[in-house]
């Protein structure tokens, strides 16, 4: 019975009660991120990022994400790949028409 009350004493230390609180810290972060996003934005992002895994599988690239906001309403968002190099590639992709790949932004 005794150890028992050891082990709980030795939970709350200092450093423990940090560690929790810093992943209680970013389980909540996490979850308002993805309760605050627009429904519609969520659609974009997620139709984009799909178009950007199909381009990034046929060039050997690493899909990173994509915008859920098309800023000019052009149909295109702008999304991020890896190059496998660790070079950082900008590109814009399509959330609406889907027989179009994704393009290497200017």
């Amino acid at each position: 019975m005794n150890n028992s009350k050891e082990n709980l004493g030795s939970f709350f230390k200092p450093i423990n009660l940090l560690i929790a609180v810093i992943i209680i810290t970013v389980i909540f972060i996490i979850a308002f991120y993805n309760l605050s996003e627009n429904p519609e934005s969520r659609q974009i992002r997620q139709t984009a990022e799909k178009q950007l895994r199909l381009f990034a599988r046929g060039y050997s690239l690493k899909a990173i994400d994509c915008e859920g906001i098309d800023a000019n309403n052009d149909g295109w968002v702008n999304c991020r790949a890896d190059d496998r190099t660790g070079q950082l590639l900008y590109l814009e992709c399509p959330y609406q028409v889907t027989d179009q790949e994704c393009r290497y932004r200017d």
